[in-house]
Protein backbone atom coordinates (compact mmCIF):
# COMPACT_ATOMS: atom_id res chain seq x y z
CA UNK A 1 0.00 0.00 0.00
CA UNK A 2 1.17 3.42 -0.13
CA UNK A 3 0.89 5.56 2.41
CA UNK A 4 0.44 9.27 2.09
CA UNK A 5 0.85 11.60 4.93
CA UNK A 6 -0.42 15.61 4.35
CA UNK A 7 1.37 18.07 6.82
CA UNK A 8 -0.35 21.75 7.11
CA UNK A 9 0.26 24.69 8.77
CA UNK A 10 -2.01 26.66 11.15
CA UNK A 11 -3.56 28.76 7.95
CA UNK A 12 -3.73 25.18 6.59
CA UNK A 13 -1.73 25.70 3.58
CA UNK A 14 0.48 22.03 2.82
CA UNK A 15 4.11 22.45 3.92
CA UNK A 16 4.91 18.64 3.45
CA UNK A 17 3.74 15.36 1.80
CA UNK A 18 5.38 12.10 3.00
CA UNK A 19 4.50 9.27 0.73
CA UNK A 20 6.12 5.29 1.26
CA UNK A 21 5.58 2.23 0.03
CA UNK A 22 4.16 0.10 -3.17
CA UNK A 23 0.92 0.18 -4.03
CA UNK A 24 1.15 -3.73 -5.01
CA UNK A 25 -1.52 -3.36 -7.53
CA UNK A 26 0.32 -5.76 -9.98
CA UNK A 27 3.86 -6.39 -10.69
CA UNK A 28 7.05 -4.68 -10.98
CA UNK A 29 7.20 -2.75 -13.90
CA UNK A 30 3.14 -3.04 -14.56
CA UNK A 31 1.61 -1.33 -11.30
CA UNK A 32 -0.49 1.78 -12.73
CA UNK A 33 -1.54 2.72 -9.19
CA UNK A 34 2.10 2.93 -8.30
CA UNK A 35 2.98 4.58 -11.75
CA UNK A 36 0.05 7.49 -11.00
CA UNK A 37 1.17 8.26 -7.96
CA UNK A 38 4.90 8.57 -9.43
CA UNK A 39 3.72 10.71 -12.06
CA UNK A 40 2.06 13.37 -10.32
CA UNK A 41 4.85 13.70 -7.30
CA UNK A 42 7.46 13.60 -9.56
CA UNK A 43 5.60 16.09 -11.90
CA UNK A 44 4.48 18.19 -8.59
CA UNK A 45 7.85 18.34 -7.25
CA UNK A 46 9.12 19.65 -10.73
CA UNK A 47 6.41 22.46 -10.73
CA UNK A 48 7.38 23.36 -7.30
CA UNK A 49 11.05 24.21 -8.02
CA UNK A 50 11.05 25.47 -11.50
CA UNK A 51 7.59 26.94 -11.62
CA UNK A 52 6.49 28.03 -8.13
CA UNK A 53 10.31 28.55 -7.31
CA UNK A 54 9.39 27.16 -3.83
CA UNK A 55 12.22 26.90 -1.38
CA UNK A 56 12.23 23.27 0.75
CA UNK A 57 13.48 19.44 0.90
CA UNK A 58 12.32 17.40 -2.27
CA UNK A 59 13.42 13.94 -2.28
CA UNK A 60 11.73 11.04 -4.44
CA UNK A 61 13.41 7.18 -4.53
CA UNK A 62 12.30 3.69 -4.85
CA UNK A 63 9.50 3.84 -2.72
CA UNK A 64 9.47 7.31 -1.03
CA UNK A 65 8.67 10.71 -1.84
CA UNK A 66 9.40 13.69 0.85
CA UNK A 67 8.50 16.87 0.07
CA UNK A 68 8.92 19.83 2.69
CA UNK A 69 8.21 23.62 2.44
CA UNK A 70 10.45 26.00 3.47
CA UNK A 71 10.90 30.25 3.94
CA UNK A 72 7.89 31.58 2.32
CA UNK A 73 5.06 29.99 1.43
CA UNK A 74 4.15 30.66 -2.86
CA UNK A 75 0.34 30.65 -4.00
CA UNK A 76 1.73 28.96 -6.79
CA UNK A 77 3.48 26.29 -4.55
CA UNK A 78 0.06 25.85 -3.10
CA UNK A 79 -1.81 25.31 -6.26
CA UNK A 80 0.47 22.95 -7.10
CA UNK A 81 0.62 20.97 -4.46
CA UNK A 82 -3.51 21.00 -4.07
CA UNK A 83 -3.83 19.90 -7.52
CA UNK A 84 -1.98 16.91 -7.07
CA UNK A 85 -3.66 16.48 -3.83
CA UNK A 86 -6.76 16.43 -6.04
CA UNK A 87 -4.96 13.68 -8.56
CA UNK A 88 -4.07 11.41 -5.26
CA UNK A 89 -7.68 11.69 -3.45
CA UNK A 90 -9.49 10.32 -6.41
CA UNK A 91 -6.53 7.70 -7.11
CA UNK A 92 -7.12 7.09 -3.44
CA UNK A 93 -10.94 6.86 -4.30
CA UNK A 94 -10.83 4.46 -7.31
CA UNK A 95 -8.21 2.06 -5.76
CA UNK A 96 -8.85 2.50 -1.89
CA UNK A 97 -7.43 -0.78 -0.82
CA UNK A 98 -3.70 0.26 -2.62
CA UNK A 99 -3.69 3.87 -1.59
CA UNK A 100 -4.50 6.22 1.58
CA UNK A 101 -4.29 9.35 2.53
CA UNK A 102 -3.59 10.96 6.03
CA UNK A 103 -3.11 14.07 7.22
CA UNK A 104 -0.04 14.21 9.84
Amino acid sequence: MVSIGIQRDKDNQVIGCHMSGHAGYDEHGYDIVCAAVSVLSATAMLGLTKIAKQKGEFSNSEGQCDMVLSGEITRSGQDILNTMLLGLEEISKQYPEFVQIHEI
